[in-house]
């Protein structure tokens, strides 16, 4: 249906606008997928806490991508609740919809157990254990916890990690 995407640009802020175009080049950066089984989809979670209407906004732009390094895309739009008592693929993408305050630290552990990457376009939430997200000054650079990313066992690859702000 023509005119539905820009619709869901229009009514989405500008940090999850930024967030949705960013995610391609920090999946694409996961040197993990790599060693994965390329026939395999890559599912990726948008997760919401109430708003299940703006999970499904950033599905329809996620839809679009296609594939990222390969593998197709599936994007599905999901609960902090339903996720948490999932079993999802390792290496699969969670993506933080909107802000989940005090739940976040519950969905840091759960990805870091089940070797997922998680992605937040809210601010502050790297530095609360977030794997990737991105940082606004002059320019946009993506963000990376370190830690996090080491104890979910997720790789980024190097060229990647030269351009990061990196909180250690």
């Amino acid at each position: 249906m023509p005119g539905t995407t820009s619709l869901a640009q229009d009514s989405l802020s500008p940090r999850l606008q930024i967030g949705i175009n960013l995610l391609p080049a920090i999946v694409a950066a996961n040197q993990s997928l790599a060693a994965t089984d390329i026939d395999r989809n890559l599912p990726i979670y948008l997760v919401y806490r109430e708003n299940r209407y703006l999970g499904e906004q950033l599905k329809q732009r996620i839809d679009q991508f296609g594939k990222i390094r390969g593998r197709a895309v599936e994007a599905a739009a999901i609960s902090l609740e339903e996720l948490l008592v999932a079993e999802p693929q390792p290496l699969s993408v969670v993506f933080v919809a909107e802000p989940l305050e005090r739940q976040l630290p519950d969905l840091v552990r759960f990805t870091q157990q089940h070797r997922l990457l998680l992605f937040s376009p809210f601010a502050g939430d790297v530095e609360r254990g977030v794997s990737a997200g991105f940082q606004v000054t002059d320019k946009v650079l993506p963000e990376v916890n370190m830690a996090s990313l080491k104890q979910s066992k997720i790789q980024l690859k190097a060229f990647f990690l030269r351009i990061a702000v990196k909180y250690e």
